[in-house]
């Protein structure tokens, strides 16, 4: 029998709604509520545990039900609560923490109304918990209720309430499939969080930005440039983001902001700038660009986003790019080849205490770092031809790992704000460039776009 592996419950996080202009989608929920008190963790029954491990583990089975429709909800809140039920299926599959029985297994059940007979009836399936959905329509407004109840002794374990226009049903499911996982093991999960990406599929010719969830909905594009835009990356409280673009010619850096829709240079001089990167403070930008005195040396810089001249961080005789500030901003990744090859390296934020991090593989480049800042996931050419795989490396152990196999080449991997997923882009043999996400132990992968060509993947943090 499953077991929860916390003694206690993780305690309950408010939902925090993301600004509506960051998302370019009215996010903010007018209220989310506890629909009831579960009983406190000590009086959970001792036989009600969930081992909820990341390797080997065994899935919960999870029944999810379809909810019974009020009588006054007309076709567009139908529509909504269908894509709520559908969203929390998706959500919650995808996790690899359940197998989620819903509306199509459970058909045969017949509910009697009483709580304990019909939960007895979901326990007859298999399945170890169920999430019971309750919508109300309230003016203009939808309504769900979620509860989440152990089967095994029938007890009700979380509740969430959520109300707000219809086109934020996504993100009503979103919110609770993330409070369900962090009941379950104490760690945040990523359904509200984003993506940025690159994609040509507007355009022949350019190349513009484009945001999307974190599972591939919603995907849109935030610049216009009509130019070749390429490396976003994220501010850590969500509010906009770093890139390079060619719109005036030469490569710069850029900033776009995600509330107002302005972008503004920050680095858009005669010399080039290449590779931008963004600190947590959200003000220090890093970059690359070669040195007016040798264009083939190509060195490390950094300066403020609200102004200021650039300081040279690197002094070598070869390449340096490819700059990624650590989560606690105290340290840098980057790609070298200092010692003959493309390698990743590590430096202080100030650039001194340079350390070379990666010795498998001969050619390693394009550094992302696992939110704890112990390990680093980065691409790595094969032995053989110009394919890449996405590999990490432990910078404690220096111990090293290719996470991809298989045909195709696999580039520019940006972890998850948990540190659970992967994001890369992939070119298959005879496709198109796009945008997978890969568990962190390289065991699932799913391809999250399908227009144009796209690479360059960033992941939010969470927005709050």
């Amino acid at each position: 029998m499953p077991r929860f592996s916390e003694p206690t419950r993780p305690p309950r996080v408010a939902w925090v709604a993301v600004a509506a202009a960051i998302l370019f989608v009215a996010l903010s929920l007018a209220a989310q509520e506890e629909v009831e008190t579960p009983p406190p963790a000590e009086q959970l029954p001792s036989d009600v545990e969930v081992d909820l491990v990341p390797e080997g583990s065994v899935r919960l089975n999870l029944a999810l039900p379809r909810s019974v429709r009020p009588p006054d909800a007309g076709p567009e809140f139908l529509d909504a609560m269908s894509e709520v039920e559908r969203t929390l299926r998706e959500d919650l599959a995808f996790t690899q923490l359940f197998d989620v029985q819903g509306p199509e297994v459970l058909s045969a059940v017949r509910l009697s109304g009483d709580r304990a007979r019909d939960l007895e009836q979901y326990r007859a399936y298999g399945n170890e918990v169920a999430l019971i959905t309750e919508f109300q329509v309230n003016g203009e407004e939808l309504i769900l209720e979620g509860r989440v109840y152990d089967l095994a002794s029938g007890q009700f374990i979380l509740g969430k309430r959520f109300n707000g226009g219809i086109d934020l049903a996504r993100r009503f499911a979103h919110a609770m499939s993330d409070e369900i996982v962090l009941y379950f093991t104490g760690r945040r999960g990523i359904a509200l969080t984003a993506i940025a990406f690159v994609s040509d599929r507007e355009s022949q010719g350019s190349k513009e930005i484009f945001l999307m969830d974190y599972d591939g909905h919603a995907q849109r594009r935030i610049t216009g440039h009509i130019s070749t835009s390429l490396s976003p990356v994220w501010a850590r409280d969500g509010s906009g983001l770093v890139y390079l673009s060619y719109f005036e010619g030469r490569p710069g850096v850029y900033w776009a902001d995600l509330v107002t829709g302005r972008k503004t240079p920050i680095v858009a001089e005669e010399q080039p700038a290449y590779s931008p990167s963004l600190c947590p403070d959200a003000d220090t930008v890093l970059f690359a660009r070669p040195l007016r005195t040798n264009r083939q040396n190509m060195e490390l810089f950094v300066l403020s986003r609200s102004g200021g001249a650039p300081r040279q961080l690197t002094r070598s005789s070869r390449i340096d790019t490819n700059p990624e500030c650590s989560p606690d901003g105290t340290r840098i990744a980057f790609t070298s080849s200092r010692s003959g090859t493309p390698q990743i390296y590590v430096m202080g934020i100030d650039g001194t205490n340079v350390q070379r991090v990666t010795y498998e593989g001969r050619y390693n480049e394009g550094a992302s770092w696992h939110p704890d800042g112990s390990r680093l996931v980065y691409s790595r050419r094969a032995q053989r031809g110009d394919r890449h795989d996405i590999a990490v490396v432990d910078l404690v152990t220096r111990a090293d790992q290719v996470l991809t196999t298989g045909p195709g080449s696999h580039e520019n991997p940006s972890f998850s704000p948990n540190g659970e997923w992967i994001a890369f882009d992939s070119r298959r043999p005879g496709g198109r460039r796009h945008i997978y996400i890969m568990s962190q132990d390289g065991r699932y992968s799913r391809r999250v776009t399908t227009r144009g060509n796209n690479s360059h993947p960033s992941w939010s943090d969470y927005f709050d």
